[in-house]
């Protein structure tokens, strides 16, 4: 048995089974005197790494294989204390991950904004991040240079695709794919990228081979006719209400509820309107009926059979019928403005429901606005441009009315930086008697929401907060990204 051979048996087994072997005379190395077994092993186990990694010799490389050389730097470096504010995020970050994944980021939207680059040293762990951050990805190019570039396309070629692609790089170009080939998860998604760029031709090319296509290839299909849906849909979407199948007959009816102005939507309207009935005097009310059991015409619009054992769901049909029905008729029927129309629905919560959530689908500002007077909806506030959004947001915290729980989806959906009144409106809240709860809720984004100029703000209320943990790490997380912000803000400009 080799010396090598002889020393893996003694790390395998333990010295106390197996002694640690001489070296090799050849070596011409003698142990320093007085080391335990342990100590003998280990040192002969560095002696050996040595060696064998000084006697390896170079093989032999087939130059045809080697990649291309990476073309000349384009860019300048960032400064040095740019990159040096990079190198302790990468490698001894100050915050916790998600934070530092948010200072990368930043990092990275100042280098692309100022026309500097990752260092060549540092672009390895920046694409590493950018693999298990899909927030970082997005903003590594161009960023990371010309010479970042050429490493991530290697990066990618050796071990598939893990990170950003490259710019440049995506799916080919429709001409060249035979889609009628393709899986149905890979048909969707390039009929869904035609649908953003020539929605006439993803409906043309689901038109032409709709009937050779499976049930669930149709209603798959069918689906990403959601992007960018126009009236021009609509004679497909009527040939899908009359397929075999129930799931592409409801994709179908589901897209049609977002186009009132269809010939379906107009059907529903005049289903809608004999339910519709104005009472009171002095307070006008509205009084619904519910539907009547459907004939066929309704049953291929999409309203339920009834059930072949127990009571239909009329309260099910009738909100099928206003989903489909333009929500004018109910101003129409009311004589009123949207929002005295809504005022006489007091009293019909389930009906509100169906009403925001058709408001909501179709995007309808003036419902939308009007519906917001009355219920703050994540769905409704979506639909706003984004200072408004947030001007109807401070609204509802400051009515009293708000479940500070319910807030956290409204807030984080909002964009950022908020504005002063709504960052001071949440901090009151934060420091309000049971604001800890809120505060961890909010945590994951609440240091990249608020403005700058909050800092100080949270610096004062993390000095003089209560021993309530929560709270206080919410705090301390807002202070240190805002410090390093602004070390990142100074270093590049």
């Amino acid at each position: 048995m080799t010396w090598l051979a002889d020393l893996r048996s003694s790390a395998l087994v333990g010295t106390g089974r197996h002694a640690v072997p001489a070296p090799a005379a050849e070596l011409e190395f003698r142990p320093p005197d007085g080391l335990s077994r342990e100590e003998l092993l280990l040192d002969q186990a560095a002696l050996a790494d040595v060696v064998t990694r000084a006697a390896r010799r170079p093989s032999m490389v087939d130059t045809a294989k080697l990649p291309d050389a990476a073309p000349p730097e384009d860019a300048r470096p960032a400064s040095a204390d740019a990159v040096r504010l990079l190198d302790l995020l990468l490698n001894q970050p100050p915050v916790g991950p998600e934070l530092r994944t948010q200072l990368v980021t930043d990092w990275l939207q100042f280098a692309a904004a100022s026309g500097r680059r990752v260092p060549h040293r540092l672009i390895p762990g920046v694409l590493a991040l950018a693999e298990a951050k899909p927030a970082v990805a997005e903003h590594v190019d161009p960023a990371i240079g010309t010479r970042g570039r050429w490493l991530q396309g290697l990066r990618q070629k050796g071990s598939g695709p893990k990170g950003p692609a490259p710019k440049g790089s995506g799916p080919h170009p429709a001409t060249t794919i035979d889609w009628a080939e393709l899986r149905t998860a890979d048909a969707t998604a390039e009929l869904e990228r035609l649908r953003h760029i020539d929605p006439a031709a993803a409906r043309d090319r689901v038109h032409s081979h709709w009937d050779t296509l499976s049930a669930r290839e149709r209603a798959a299909h069918l689906a990403a006719f959601a992007i960018n849906l126009e009236l021009a849909d609509e004679g497909l979407l009527e040939k899908a209400l009359d397929d075999k199948a129930i799931s592409v007959r409801d994709v179908a009816a589901d897209l049609l509820d977002r186009l009132p102005g269809s010939a379906r939507g107009n059907r529903m309207a005049a289903r809608l309107k004999p339910l519709l009935r104005v009472k009171g005097l002095l307070r006008k009310q509205f009084e619904i009926d519910l539907p009547p059991d459907p004939d066929p015409a309704a049953l291929r619009d999409g309203i339920a059979a009834a059930p072949r054992t127990g009571e239909p769901d009329r309260l099910g049909r009738l909100d099928t019928i206003i989903r489909g029905a333009p929500l004018g008729e109910w101003t129409t029927v009311a004589d009123r403005s949207t929002a005295a129309t809504l005022a006489m629905l007091d009293g019909e919560p389930r009906v509100i429901d169906t009403i925001i959530a058709t408001a909501a689908l179709r995007a309808d500002a003036e419902w939308v606005r009007a519906l917001l007077d009355i219920r703050t909806d994540a769905g409704l506030l979506g639909c706003l441009p984004a200072a408004e959004r947030e001007q109807a947001l401070l609204r509802h915290i400051r009515s009293g009315t708000a479940q500070p729980m319910a807030l956290v989806p409204l807030l984080r959906d909002l964009p950022r930086p908020w504005g002063p009144p709504l960052a001071n409106a949440v901090l009151e809240l934060l420091t309000a008697k049971n604001g800890g709860q809120l505060a961890t809720m909010l945590s994951g984004f609440l240091p990249m929401a608020l403005p700058p100029d909050t800092a100080d703000q949270c610096r004062r209320l993390l000095q003089r907060s209560d021993d309530d943990g929560p709270r206080r790490r919410v705090f301390r997380d807002v202070v240190q990204y805002q410090s390093f912000r602004q070390s990142l803000t100074e270093a590049f400009q």
